[in-house]
């Protein structure tokens, strides 16, 4: 029998679904797709090589109950329309498990990880980044993408993952997707090892591409946070009224 995925970590990028995936793949009830992010689904090039080849990513997950693609560009629906209907079609009874984030603050990470990948963008300011770079502010548009998965899949097969609870008090969001997942809650867990991203700092990695004249500026115009606000308001309010969350989150948005 084909060992396949039956959860996916799909975003947002810069909300720790790194940190989420790596912790999951210590737990010896589940397994991580090889590479974490094969992005399969929002591929066309990479969806048109076969459900049978994507299945070979697996191989390491045999005798695992919960098996998980991390994809961050599954979150990306305005750019791959296709991977939620493609998800759905392939993987049915799938897991969503969906990370979100301050959206201004992960657009500041967003802005640096740009910065830092080999063939990414320089942008001059985190200003200059929000405004040449629409998929930047579309990957905090967290209603909008948590209501196509709910219409896709049912809300009952979603689990929203808080950055900032995650980060304040890692061990029981962990434990909680664990139930989610339908794996032991009480697996022991080395949670003493690094949560987030272990990574070296942002001027190292500059420094390795060649990019020290390379200055990060994540000093908002006010203009430009105004604009961007206004992109993401409604939405932002939307998602957060529906979890109850209006009074405790993100207050200075609005």
């Amino acid at each position: 029998m084909d060992v396949r995925p039956n959860f996916f970590i799909i975003g947002a990028a810069k909300a720790a679904t790194t940190s989420l995936s790596s912790m999951l793949s210590l737990h010896p009830e589940a397994g991580i797709v090889r590479g974490k992010e094969p992005h399969f689904f929002s591929n066309d090039l990479i969806f048109a090589q076969g459900w049978a080849q994507y299945l070979q990513l697996y191989s390491d997950c045999t005798g695992k109950r919960a098996i998980g693609d991390a994809s961050t560009s599954y979150s990306r629906i305005r750019y791959f329309p296709k991977t939620v209907a493609r998800i759905g079609q392939h993987v049915p009874e799938a897991k969503i498990i969906y990370m979100v984030r301050h959206p201004l603050k992960r657009m500041e990470s967003a802005y640096i990880e740009h910065l830092c990948t080999p063939g990414g963008q320089v942008f001059l300011s985190i200003n200059d980044a929000v405004q040449r770079q629409p998929m930047i502010v579309d990957s905090s548009r967290y209603w909008e993408v948590f209501d196509a998965y709910r219409k896709n899949l049912g809300e009952a097969r979603i689990k929203i993952v808080w950055f900032e609870d995650y980060v304040a008090n890692p061990e029981p969001v962990f434990r909680d997707v664990c139930r989610f997942l339908d794996i032991d809650d009480a697996a022991p867990i080395d949670f003493g090892r690094q949560m987030l991203n272990s990574r070296a700092s942002a001027e190292e990695r500059l420094a390795a591409l060649n990019r020290q004249n390379v200055r990060i500026d994540m000093d908002w115009d006010i203009r430009t946070r105004q604009h961007v606000l206004d992109l993401i308001r409604d939405d932002t309010r939307r998602f957060l009224a529906h979890f109850g969350r209006q009074s405790e989150m993100w207050n200075d948005l609005f």
